[in-house]
């Protein structure tokens, strides 16, 4: 049996290609405040539902960072993606800048509809076959874990993996960022130049 939503996970140096091929019908995507919508976004607009929230790629309390609030508009959305698909099929495209924090952490949500609070081991799994080297964006998974009343589990697959990973996330920088300085294009879709003194 086939799953009933289909999920693929992107960035904006992904996107102009992921939504003609892909085609979503549900629509998630992640910007920092300041970053204006994709072009990309004009791509056939009427086919999908589609919803855009904006917040930093942080994982303390600062401003601008991740809100309680913004979990519960992933989760319902999540949720109305899951409804609609038993009248077919749902293709839900996830996407933020790089397509590795923010949008892995919502796309592991995703994978919890789907398999359950008490099976989160197989959802973070499931979540490293759709995805290349995530790194889920610790503070949105823990305000899920919060309001879903999940006592930590939603977080235990993310540590041991950060654990066994803990040079993952400098590294997949460092290869935007060397992209970034070959293609302009490249460097200013994702903002690379932000990120010389990343801090979380």
């Amino acid at each position: 049996m086939s799953d009933p939503v289909k999920i693929r996970v992107g960035g904006l140096h992904t996107i102009a290609a992921d939504l003609p091929s892909f085609r979503p019908t549900h629509l998630i995507g992640i910007l920092d405040p300041d970053t204006p919508a994709p072009a990309a976004y004009d791509h056939a607009p009427d086919e999908r539902v589609s919803m855009l929230l904006r917040f930093l790629d942080r994982e303390s309390t600062l401003e601008q960072a991740p809100q309680l609030q913004h979990v519960e508009q992933l989760w319902e959305f999540i949720g109305q993606a899951y409804g609609a698909a038993r009248q077919g099929q749902v293709r839900l495209f996830v996407h933020c800048h790089a397509g590795a924090s923010r949008s892995t952490a919502t796309a592991y949500l995703a994978l919890i509809h789907r398999h359950g609070m008490a099976a989160a081991d197989a959802a973070f799994e499931e979540l490293l076959k759709i995805t290349n080297k995530p790194w889920p964006n610790r503070r949105l998974v823990a305000l899920a874990d919060e309001l879903l009343d999940g006592n930590g589990r939603l977080l235990l697959p993310l540590d041991v993996y950060r654990d066994a990973n803990p040079h993952r996330l400098r590294a997949y920088l460092r290869l935007h960022q060397r992209r970034g300085a070959k293609d302009a294009a490249y460097a200013e879709a994702l903002g690379t130049a932000k990120w010389q003194n990343f801090k979380r």
